[in-house]
């Protein structure tokens, strides 16, 4: 009798995971879109500051989604952070400190000092939960309440995630925006770029949420309104 009911059991549960594999593949392309909507949000929204996440370096795609917001008068001034690496580790031809190339071209863009602000965070691990440490408590200094976080990709929602758990306290509310740099929402499932990104980007979002650098309360929460 019993191994009777264990070979029903055995069915359904067989027949469940084909029914829901089925329905996956069917959904496979809205599936994967909605996915990527969560891993990249993209919102309009107006803010005190715009901070622009760069690694050891920041693209000029980056800088540029910047200046945008700066312009249009979505922001008020651009925070742009990088990593602190010694000289030795620049690629090869960079020559003097980069933050001081960074600012340098800034000001050749025809940006004036009060509108932008760069700054040198250390490499330590977890190294987006340190970064935004660093630069959440510096705008606190600063009075300032809201900022737009320009991030690459699907890095995005981890940094968001991760910058909105460190600005609560301070009382700093954070938006995110995804810039693309190779690939954008409707094309990234065919591109060799966004499939190793996306897959690595979810990797370490459930690292930073299993590690607790993240409340699991705050992974599902919606992307904020103004």
């Amino acid at each position: 009798m019993k191994n009777g009911k264990s070979k029903w059991i055995l069915a359904g549960i067989c027949l469940l995971v084909l029914l829901t594999s089925i329905i996956v593949y069917i959904f496979r392309d809205d599936i994967l879109f909605k996915a990527g909507c969560y891993m990249a949000p993209v919102g309009d929204y107006h803010a005190d500051v715009a901070i622009l996440e760069g690694t050891e370096f920041i693209s000029t795609g980056l800088i540029t989604s910047g200046v945008d917001l700066l312009s249009s008068g979505k922001v008020k001034r651009l925070v742009v952070v990088l990593q602190n690496i010694a000289p030795t580790d620049r690629p090869y031809g960079i020559n003097g400190n980069y933050k001081d190339l960074v600012r340098q071209k800034l000001e050749n863009h025809g940006l004036k000092e009060t509108e932008f602000k760069v700054i040198t965070v250390p490499v330590r691990n977890p190294i987006t939960l340190n970064e935004a440490k660093v630069v959440l408590h510096g705008l606190a200094r600063e009075n300032v309440k809201s900022a737009i976080l320009l991030s690459t990709g699907f890095h995005t929602r981890r940094s968001y995630l991760v910058y909105q758990h460190v600005g609560i306290p301070l009382q700093i509310k954070i938006f995110p925006y995804a810039y693309f740099p190779t690939y954008d929402l409707s094309n990234w499932r065919v591109k060799s770029s966004g499939i190793r990104e996306f897959e690595v980007e979810v990797t370490k979002l459930f690292y930073y949420i299993i590690r607790g650098y993240i409340p699991f309360k705050l992974s599902y929460s919606e992307t904020p309104a103004e």
